[in-house]
């Protein structure tokens, strides 16, 4: 067993060996020991918290530093002012005086709408050219347009043409320029113009469309067809009439009337007939009221208005109709104002198988009863007479008669 003093003596022996092996060391490297000790007790000693908190002080000092020597340095490069001579040279560079404002120039209205419209032109000519260049080769029926849309393109199409055809209609009917404000009419000489517009129904204020109709082509004329038609049937002065729609609000009324010639003695009173035999008055009056002359000695079947008479013998309705035409042609040689023969015959005789007899009225109240025979010379006959009358040849004759059926004109005076 070893005792203490020896275990003793042999623990102090080691440690003599490890003092001595420390100070050996100790001497070969002092720094390297004692900063790894230090470093040792720091880690030991400090906390971690203690080093963010350094780490974090830092910058915070460092950064007002940085910003406090920035304004100081431009400060400094600002006061630094120049040499006088640079500044003298930069003053005689400068100019003395201002240019003056150069006046603006007006330009005219037609010059500015000039420019617009060229430029407008380009635009739209630079889009087509552009358009054009751009066209796909697909055909239009194959082509899809706004393929999302819910409706195809022929329902579309129909859509917008129902949308239109609804404000065209609408249009049509409460617009002004539809309803009537202007008539014209023409070629009225015995019609009045408010006799016109009462038969044809038309008011002031009324739609211009009111009338129209008949068959298809008065529809797309816009003509009054029906009421035309109407109208010549009703009133036998008329022969033809046109009633046609004129933009905006007028509407035009162009009648030919038939022109009454003569009057045919009936039964029963006078029917008044035109140049074509057609019957257009029947009146009750007095011989002697009648405006126009009076064809006696006809035999008349019968007389309808707007109709024809019906005489049984032509050949002396014909031959009447003669010597009215050649009172006409008489006259027309004459001046307005001047006396006129067709005016002034009162009656017209036809013997059945015979002469004929014309009654005139001469410019002194006189009656003078003209007897004919040949209607081959009445025109050169009719003309004679014209220039007799107005030639005062019968100026203070009393009632008399002419007998112009020979070679000499003979003139007797009632007993």
């Amino acid at each position: 067993m070893i005792d203490d003093d020896e275990l003793k003596k042999l623990f102090d022996d080691d440690d003599e060996e490890q003092e001595e092996s420390t100070s050996s060391s100790e001497n070969s490297a002092p720094e390297k020991s004692e900063s790894s000790v230090e470093k040792k007790d720091k880690k030991e000693s400090k906390p971690k918290a203690e080093k963010t908190v350094k780490k974090e002080d830092k910058p915070k000092e460092k950064q007002p530093e940085k910003k406090s020597e920035k304004p100081l340095i431009k400060h400094e490069e600002k006061k630094v002012e120049k040499p006088k001579e640079i500044r003298e040279e930069k003053k005689a560079e400068r100019p003395v005086e201002k240019p003056k404002a150069k006046p603006k120039n007006v330009v005219p209205f037609s010059v500015k709408a000039k420019r617009f419209f060229e430029k407008t032109k380009s635009r739209i000519q630079k889009a087509i050219k552009e358009r054009k260049e751009n066209a796909s080769d697909v055909p239009l029926k194959d082509r899809s347009y706004l393929p999302k849309f819910p409706i195809n393109f022929k329902g579309t199409l129909l859509i917008l043409l129902a949308i239109a055809i609804i404000e065209i209609a609408l249009g049509i009917v409460f617009l002004p320029m539809f309803r009537v404000r202007n008539v014209i009419v023409e070629g009225n000489i015995v019609l009045s113009e408010e006799r016109l517009l009462s038969d044809a129904g038309i008011r002031y204020g009324s739609h211009l469309f009111s009338g129209i109709g008949g068959n298809p082509l008065d529809i797309i004329r816009m003509d009054y067809g029906k009421t035309e038609k109407r109208m010549m049937e009703e009133d036998p002065y008329i022969k033809d009439i046109r009633i046609t729609v004129k933009f905006p609000s007028t509407i035009k009324i162009i009648v030919k009337e038939r022109n009454k010639v003569a009057y045919i003695k009936m039964p029963d009173g006078y029917a008044a007939i035109d140049d074509e035999g057609t019957v257009i008055e029947l009146e009750t009056l007095e011989k002697d009221n009648l405006s126009h002359a009076v064809i006696c000695g006809l035999d008349i079947s019968g007389a309808v208005l707007g109709e024809k008479i019906n005489i049984k013998n032509d050949s002396d309705y014909n031959k009447a109709l003669v010597i009215l035409g050649a009172l006409i042609s008489a006259d027309q040689s004459g001046a307005q104002g001047e006396y006129m023969l067709f005016e002034n015959v009162k009656e017209i005789r036809i013997i059945p198988g015979g002469n004929t007899f014309l009654t005139v009225i001469l410019p002194s109240g006189s009656e003078l009863q003209v007897k004919l025979k040949d209607m081959d010379t009445i025109i050169e006959n009719m003309s004679w007479l014209r220039y007799a009358v107005i030639s005062d040849a019968f100026e203070g004759f009393p009632d008399g008669a002419l007998d112009m059926t020979g070679e000499r004109i003979i003139y007797r005076k009632y007993e």
